[in-house]
């Protein structure tokens, strides 16, 4: 293909069509590895913003060319039946040719053309992000740099390099966190709804989860129309003759299945989040489930007796929502109209063209020999025909047993860490056990801490309070019927430099981390060297006249290294979790307060496997992942002092706070205890610590991988 001289795209672009996006990654791609950074970034951006020009027209056309050939439906519904099928296949070549022409209007002829595999691959796991970040870094353009490896570390998750990449821009000077923002935000929009419901839900800000999830559902609906228009104007390949030739209507019957199974995926490419390999099951119903429940509970009957006659149309005889439509209905008594609202027109809408396409694919697999996954549990057993109910039956079966094997998967605990080794400090002995907790890789120790040892942090918390220290009393980030004080080991030290508390109390609160750590080191039979991530001392006080009727948690459910999604039983180890972190500890100081009980629950985040009442001295451990989510119940008098620790086998991943404070106390000649099983960590410190080094620091940039390259 020709190439204007200069400009580097395709001779079609001269004419203002649209040209292939899959040339101009390819010339992109090209660019990059020949260290042509302009090149690479003009290029790689014109494939996605091309790429994005190719959809919006093709959506476009399919609305334009909707009613194109109905008359042709029209006109034989007044004549001989017998000629119907002819009229059936003019009014598919009418519409085909609309969106041909319309298309063609837009698009250069090379871009009208199906794009590999290998290509679409490449665009759906967001890989042209992977080289702009790169090439942005070489450019110098942070800003630009730091939102493509956003982009592409948001799909996905556990590419190790990439995160290492992000916290290196992060602590480059003048990057600001404002720039580390998703690109592909616009089409992914109904998971931020869907977040911001659930946590509205947990809040009980019941007002605002209906306005969320009504927009959830909304925005999800709109996305299952974009797919589907791409299913209909999307270019196909089309397969070689077969041995056996078909006829007009089998070759046209095949065409019109694969478009209505591509309309059907759609149900599972909206319903899976960015960097996730499974879709969220029933993802539509179970909006729904959660709207009619958050609008019965903000007083809004009416519409919950919509949404709950909409999710019957997916599950008409479940039980549960009938009752519940028996309690709303009694709740109207008097409200004739509102009793007998009916379900939501597009959800209507929405369910009766599925069914209708359901029972036509169905078909094709019985008569045609045509492959068809059904996306939905909900698909009822009559659009089946009798000759695939059997094995349909069957599948459906296996189905709900691999999802009774999903709940076992509680159980399991592959973190590698094997809860049961030996208590190595005098005076402490084991009080629960993963037996007694219901759990895995779970334990509560009592005779941590001497009560004269709990007082004396206790003590240190209330001072870094007066001083404005920590969290500055602040309300909760979790509750607003709460506020935090707390304070770092550093943060000690320097209260101690300041003469504002002893310097023995400061070198209690470090020794007392050694001390867990010990603990949790041998209990829990750690695999490989073990470091600080993080500790603080963190005291939740009960905010006077803010406790009546409260019905929150002081510290909602939740899994330190990984996100908990109750609904689908996952937790995802991505951004924002901590997901270095491999084992976790809580010990408290004190018991006088009431609320503030910390427990265990199962994955749904509902029911409660151990519950364990906080005093001095007793240590909550157990390991960071999926198996051991937790909360905390709310402190409605009084206030909880704990102080929380996570530890990692990740050395890069450690925490640099206390390694100043062990810094500073050396450099005063002062010795602190320390597990020296290190390996000689502290000769040499690492720039990816993101820790200042003193004056003789570098202001040079980190490197930033990319690929197969480190820059």
């Amino acid at each position: 293909m020709l190439t204007i001289s200069g400009s580097g795209l395709s001779s079609e672009s001269s004419s203002g069509l649209l040209p292939p996006y899959d040339e101009l990654y390819y010339r992109g791609v090209r660019a990059y590895f020949s260290e042509d950074w302009e090149r690479a970034a003009e290029f790689l951006e014109k494939s996605i913003s091309t790429r994005y020009k190719l959809l919006r027209i093709r959506r476009k056309c399919h609305d334009e060319c909707l009613t194109a050939g109905d008359d042709k439906i029209s006109e034989q519904d007044k004549e001989d039946m017998i000629f119907w099928d002819l009229g059936v296949l003019e009014w598919i070549q009418v519409r085909a040719e609309c969106v041909k022409f319309c298309m063609s209007r837009s698009v250069s002829p090379a871009a009208l053309l199906p794009v590999s595999s290998d290509i679409e691959y490449e665009f759906g796991t967001r890989n042209p992000y992977n080289y702009l970040q790169v090439t942005y870094y070489k450019l110098n353009k942070m800003t630009k740099a730091a939102s493509a490896a956003h982009t592409f570390f948001v799909a996905n998750p556990s590419h190790l390099e990439m995160r290492n990449n992000i916290e290196k821009y992060k602590r480059m000077l003048g990057v600001k966190e404002e720039f580390f923002q998703d690109r592909e935000r616009e089409h992914e929009q109904h998971w931020e709804m869907y977040d911001a419901a659930i946590q509205a839900e947990s809040s009980s800000d019941w007002l605002k989860a209906v306005k969320m999830w009504n927009e959830c559902v909304n925005e999800t609906l709109k996305q299952t129309e974009e797919c589907r228009a791409q299913c209909v104007t999307a270019p196909r390949v089309i397969p070689e003759e077969p041995d056996t030739v078909q006829g007009v209507y089998e070759r046209a019957a095949d065409l019109s299945l694969s478009m209505m199974s591509c309309q059907q995926t759609c149900v599972t490419l909206v319903s899976t989040r960015p960097g996730r390999v499974s879709a969220m099951e029933d993802f539509l119903p179970l909006q729904l489930e959660h709207l009619h429940i958050a609008q019965f509970k903000a007083g809004d009957l009416k519409g919950a007796v919509e949404t709950l006659r909409s999710l019957l149309l997916f599950y008409p005889t479940d039980s549960d929502n009938l009752s519940n439509l028996d309690l709303y209905t009694q709740t109207l008594e008097g409200d004739t109209e509102a009793q007998q609202t009916g379900p939501a027109p597009e959800i209507s809408k929405y369910v009766n063209r599925a069914l209708q396409e359901k029972k036509l694919l169905y078909f094709g697999m019985a008569n045609l020999d045509f492959k068809f996954s059904d996306p939905d549990l909900w698909t009822p057993e009559d659009v089946v025909p009798e000759s695939l109910r059997e094995t349909w039956r069957a599948e459906k079966e296996q189905l709900h047993e691999k999802l009774k094997q999903g709940d076992k998967m509680d159980e399991v605990d592959d973190s590698g860490f094997y809860a049961g080794g030996p208590i190595p400090v005098a005076g402490v002995s084991i009080t629960l056990d993963d037996q007694g907790l219901n759990g895995t890789n779970r334990v509560v120790l009592d005779g941590v801490l001497s009560q004269s040892e709990c007082d004396r942090v206790m003590q240190l918390a209330t001072v870094a309070a007066s001083a404005g220290d920590g969290y500055r009393g602040r309300r909760s980030p979790h509750t607003p019927h709460e506020k935090f004080e707390g304070l770092t080991v550093l943060r000690a030290l320097k209260l101690a430099q300041g003469g504002l508390v002893n310097q023995s109390d400061a070198r209690l609160l470090h020794g007392i981390g050694e001390t867990v750590k010990e603990l949790m080191d041998s209990y829990f039979r750690t695999p490989s060297l073990l470091y600080f991530a993080y500790t603080h001392l963190v005291c939740r006080s009960a905010i006077t006249g803010h406790q009546e009727g409260r019905s929150d948690l002081s510290h909602p459910v939740h899994v330190d290294n990984c996100i908990l999604e109750p609904e689908s039983r996952q937790c995802w180890r991505e951004a924002p979790a901590f997901t270095h972190r491999d084992l976790s500890a809580v010990l408290y100081l004190n018991d006088d307060f009431e609320g503030g009980d910390f427990f265990f629950t199962d994955r749904d985040a509902k029911t409660v496997t151990a519950t364990v009442k906080p005093k001095c001295g007793r240590l909550v451990g157990f390991t960071s992942g999926p198996v051991n989510p937790h909360g905390v119940t709310a402190v409605t008098k009084g206030r909880r002092c704990a102080l929380a620790l996570w530890f990692t086998t990740e050395k890069h991943h450690k925490d640099m706070e206390r390694e100043e404070a062990e810094d500073l106390w050396a450099a005063d000649g002062q010795s602190v205890v320390k597990d020296e099983k290190a390996d000689g960590e502290n000769v040499v410190k690492s720039a990816r610590s993101g820790r200042s080094q003193g004056k003789e620091k570098s202001k040079d940039r980190e490197r930033v991988t990319g690929r197969r390259d480190e820059l």
